[in-house]
């Protein structure tokens, strides 16, 4: 099965210090605004600008940071973040944000640095504690993203997110009960969301409670039809629950969207085998064999002649 790891990032477009408009201040207002309207190159150039009528002013590298993070300008932001941070290193901002974009690409351990030394500026940091436990999950650390995410939930009670990231790491321990109330937290704060309903219909389904699986795995297909994970689960909880016409309609929608996918056919198969309908299920491993199946093959030799 397939977890989806969100992840929420928040990007901070606040101008640092400065009450009183300056010609440079002007220009990193500009910039922001133009940012705010996704216009990040043009912004890009403001910050430019106002870097050269002063470059001991960290704002308008900060801004810039955020507007080049916005255009996957990953080192450039770093560049940007560490120089705000050598000429304010007292804000929490400029850490997390160099963590963001160290994050983006892959550098767990120098995103979980920075978010770690954004917290020690600001205890309640939630985003910060948050993304820390994306990172260490992403490391496969799954006991400490717990620790984080339970943080996050600390200072931001009703972080629906938080909840979500904190039951797919206890999924992943197998603490499957309690991933499952996290589950049920998140939708509670958000139920407009797919992958919630998806990941408790799949710790559900390992919990051997299948009615409940079949229920939510519904719940995600009808807030995203193009779920195909979702779709594979619910056929297979339909088989446990040996309800064989439902699974059998169920791989005929996923066959008819991934018509050379042999180990979908092959389950379908096996559904036809279980409704007694034995002609096509060796049919249906014939075709899966073909496609390179080698569950078909044994399928095969066991039940057809």
């Amino acid at each position: 099965m397939t977890r989806i790891l969100l992840v929420s990032f928040l990007l901070l477009a606040t101008v640092l210090g400065h009450a009183q408009k300056t010609p440079q201040q002007e220009l990193i207002e500009s910039g922001i605004l133009k940012a705010k309207m996704g216009d990040f190159k043009q912004a890009i150039r403001d910050f430019d600008m106002a870097v050269k009528l002063d470059s001991a002013e960290p704002e308008p590298y900060y801004n810039r940071g955020i507007a080049l993070t916005e255009l996957k300008d990953y080192s450039g932001a770093i560049r940007d973040f560490s120089r705000v941070i050598q000429l304010k290193p007292s804000r929490p901002e400029p850490y997390y944000n160099r963590g963001l974009a160290r994050d983006y690409i892959k550098d767990y351990a120098g995103a979980i640095r920075d978010y770690n030394s954004a917290i020690s500026l600001k205890a309640d940091y939630f985003e910060a504690y948050h993304n820390c436990g994306l990172a260490k999950f992403d490391l496969g650390h799954f006991r400490e993203a717990v620790e984080d995410f339970s943080r996050a939930i600390q200072y931001k009670p009703d972080f629906a997110e938080a909840y979500y990231n904190r039951g797919l790491s206890r999924f992943n321990l197998d603490d499957l009960t309690n991933a499952t109330l996290d589950f049920s937290e998140a939708i509670m704060l958000d139920n407009t969301q797919y992958e919630y309903y998806a990941s408790r219909g799949a710790a559900k389904a390992d919990l051997k409670i299948f009615e409940e699986a079949v229920a939510d795995f519904s719940i995600a297909l009808s807030l995203n039809p193009n779920d195909v994970n979702s779709r594979m689960n619910l056929a297979l909880a339909y088989m446990y629950l040996k309800r064989y016409p439902e699974a059998v309609a169920v791989y005929d929608m996923i066959v008819e969207g991934n018509p050379a996918d042999g180990d979908v056919i092959a389950d379908r198969g096996v559904a036809r085998h279980y409704l007694g309908d034995n002609r096509a299920a060796c049919e249906d491993w014939q075709k899966a064999a073909d496609l390179g199946a080698e569950k078909a093959k044994t399928y095969l030799l066991k039940f057809c002649e």
